[in-house]
């Protein structure tokens, strides 16, 4: 890890940014959520076989809501959990803050891309590579946010650590890994999104206790 640089008071100013950033990334991140539905199909009938065939004729789309929707809720409980402990925040990190934010309201637009029945290859691996560089940016964040000095000194050892990175890249592994296998596998590629960062979760564990 580079070194930090040198340690400075916190300010009002530096204090209130921190804070504002936080509340409008949560802000942010809602809003993003909720158009992820704005697209969903009511399903049409006036019985439950009919409903339910409607619900079968837009399956796809359905999955493709519960997949960003559980994507999103991912990315932002990390932030939520790293912001806990951020003290200040500066101009860069500022900056590193909206690109993450950006890529959280690119979202529901790339949930279009894998919300066709036949997801093709090109829109899963924009899909996949978009969500791979959300997690860069976290990871820079996070970076940032130490090289700065920027946590509370009750901030827990893992943030400056192994645990502060790990898990995010293993994330960033997994919607890689998927795009070569996309092809073989069809879209059962999409359960590597959740199997690998599981799998790393308890590699993590078993690094932290060794």
């Amino acid at each position: 890890m580079s070194e930090r640089e040198p340690a400075a008071e916190v300010d009002g100013t530096e204090l209130g940014a921190a804070e504002r950033m936080a509340f409008f990334s949560d802000a942010v991140v809602a809003i993003a959520i909720t158009l992820l539905a704005i697209d969903l199909q009511v399903p049409k009938g006036s019985t439950f076989a009919e409903i339910g065939a409607a619900f079968g004729a837009n399956w796809n789309a359905y999955l493709a809501f519960l997949i960003s929707f559980a994507v999103i809720g991912r990315h932002w409980i990390s932030h939520h959990r790293l912001f806990r402990y951020v003290r200040r925040a500066d101009t860069i990190t500022i900056w590193i803050n909206l690109a993450w934010l950006l890529m959280i309201v690119l979202t529901p637009f790339l949930t279009q891309f894998i919300a066709d029945e036949q997801v093709d290859f090109a829109h899963f691996t924009i899909y996949a590579l978009a969500q791979t560089l959300q997690i860069l940016i976290f990871t820079a964040l996070v970076l940032r946010l130490d090289r700065t000095d920027a946590f509370r000194p009750d901030t827990p050892a893992h943030w400056r650590g192994l645990e502060g990175w790990f898990g995010a890249m293993v994330s960033a592994v997994a919607f890689v890994v998927s795009i070569p296998t996309f092809p073989l596998l069809g879209s059962w590629a999409f359960v590597l999104w959740g199997v690998i960062p599981w799998l790393g979760g308890m590699l993590e564990k078993r690094l932290l206790r060794s």
